[in-house]
């Protein structure tokens, strides 16, 4: 049985980079216990909601090429957050007669566990949707607090007490004599 295996982070952050790490070494764990091969990690560092992630993309073409017998993900989510792109994703799968298996158990194409699929679909999408509108909530509140949202402070200013103030240097004459360069066309 050829496996090919969809790990998948949405932030290049560090302990996100220490999760594909953590997901490989799991994947390649469960199909040797399995006496299955690799085929090929297909890896994406890109939101879920996203449909044009490189490598997912590189997944389906190869699945139409019926390159693997089974896609590996550690949940659906990883997959996909989005519904339709989920459905995309098993039907493309069942069209080249290949099976999906979620470490999590919630899916299982092979034991004829596909009665959640839509559950898990909608649940990972709505998960989606709450994150995102949490996120915006929780930026306003920032703003409305003058607080400033970026992690590091534009040429020109410096951050304290998560606010930003105008540099004491001669940054900001530097930067007023970009803009004004900039307007005139130099």
């Amino acid at each position: 049985m050829k496996c090919a295996v969809y790990i998948r982070v949405s932030t290049n952050r560090e302990e996100q980079k220490t999760s594909l790490t953590n997901q490989k070494q799991l994947f390649e764990k469960y199909i040797q216990d399995n006496g299955w091969d690799l085929y090929d990690f297909y890896e994406d560092v890109e939101s879920g909601t996203k449909s044009k992630r490189k490598n997912l993309q590189r997944l389906i073409e190869d699945a139409k090429s019926k390159k693997f017998d089974v896609i590996l993900a550690k949940e659906l989510s990883r997959l996909a957050r989005s519904g339709q792109l989920s459905y995309q994703i098993r039907d493309i799968a069942e069209h080249n007669n290949i099976h999906i298996i979620t470490l999590d158990n919630a899916i299982n194409t092979m034991e004829g566990n596909t009665n959640m699929f839509g559950m898990y679909a909608w649940l990972y999408e709505q998960e989606s949707q709450r994150i995102s509108i949490r996120m915006k909530s929780a930026l306003k509140t920032k703003a409305q607090r003058g607080y400033f949202k970026g992690s590091f402070a534009p040429y020109g200013y410096y951050m304290k007490d998560k606010k930003l103030y105008i540099s004491e240097d001669n940054t900001p004459n530097i930067v007023k004599r970009i803009f004004k360069d900039y307007l005139s066309g130099n």
